[in-house]
């Protein structure tokens, strides 16, 4: 007597939506498909079995297609570019070429009479770009050069900062 009272509940709430048959029928299929589905995924679900011994055959014939690889890639580069060249114990490593880029930036740049300096000279400066080189000469020519080297942060754009980052390398005569 009960599953006839809630049957007869269930099926005044259906039509209380106001559903057609062929919309009931969808609406049950498409349900019984997602159980179906849910409960195949559930027990067909592949576990996944981690084999040490199957992983590093795996990594040596990775390593030994990779050098397999690398070998034709040299031996193409000796036909093609006989000249350019250069063997792997001639290959600066890291720490070499870090070293020289650092040395690079650590070259002393000419000093620059300021009075006298190009655009292009004054650009050579550290933190000088083209506006600022321009904006240096027109106050050069507007007030007739500099008096002191201090004189340059009445320049538009060039703080305190920025001249004693490039006073090392200016001077006044």
């Amino acid at each position: 007597m009960n599953f006839n009272n809630l049957k007869r509940k269930a099926f005044f709430w259906v039509e209380k939506l106001q559903i057609s048959r062929t919309e009931r029928i969808s609406i049950t299929l498409l349900l019984v498909l997602l159980v179906v589905l849910f409960s195949s995924n559930y027990f067909l679900a592949e576990t996944f079995n981690f084999n040490q011994e199957r992983y590093d055959e795996i990594t040596a014939e990775f390593e030994r297609r990779s050098a397999i690889i690398q070998q034709q890639e040299k031996e193409l580069e000796t036909k093609y570019n006989p000249d350019l060249t250069v063997s792997e114990a001639n290959e600066p490593d890291a720490e070499t070429i870090y070293n020289q880029a650092e040395s690079n930036e650590t070259e002393t740049p000419e000093i620059i009479n300021i009075n006298l300096a190009s655009s292009a000279q004054l650009q050579a400066l550290t933190g000088i770009g083209a506006t600022y080189a321009e904006r240096i000469i027109e106050y050069r020519e507007l007030n007739g050069g500099f008096d002191s080297i201090d004189e340059l942060v009445n320049v538009k754009g060039i703080g305190k900062t920025r001249l004693e980052n490039i006073r090392p390398f200016i001077t006044i005569e």
